[in-house]
């Protein structure tokens, strides 16, 4: 059963960016997303929003991460070593190290900008700026089961 939602004021796109800079509910902006290190809450605990949306929504954070990590980090700094510029081996250990290192570290951030992203493009499937007509199921991919 899904919880009543109440309604809330609608939510700029700036509003969107700061809640995604502070891992907070990008629909209340009340709660942060995560309920321990690495686990992200189902719902937000102030306002009921679903965050994780349902099989595959991990993709857009898994997409994020990795591209950071390898088109950022790890591809500059290969071809940093095979042109010479770093020593080869001290140019394969940070990459390595930074490979394993970074996804950790980044995975609640890009979490947090997956979700600023997605409601960023679609403004409207955030509960807070839906119209009050608007039909529940295409907002709960719960429902839709």
């Amino acid at each position: 059963m899904t919880p009543e939602l109440q309604p809330q004021a609608p939510v700029s796109t700036g509003q969107l960016l700061q809640r995604g800079l502070r891992n907070s509910c990008p629909n209340c902006g009340q709660a942060k997303i995560f309920r321990s290190l690495v686990r992200i809450h189902h719902r937000c605990p102030n306002c009921g929003m679903t965050i994780e949306r349902g099989d595959g929504y991990f993709l857009g954070p898994l997409c994020i991460n990795y591209g950071i990590v390898a088109l950022g980090f790890v591809a500059p700094l290969l071809i940093a070593g095979f042109a010479g510029w770093l020593p080869l081996n001290a140019a394969l250990a940070i990459s390595l190290t930074g490979a394993l290192l970074l996804p950790i570290l980044l995975y609640r951030y890009s979490w947090s900008c997956w979700l600023t992203l997605y409601y960023i493009c679609l403004p409207d499937e955030l509960h807070a700026n839906r119209s009050p007509d608007a039909d529940d199921l295409s907002f709960e991919e719960e429902s839709r089961h």
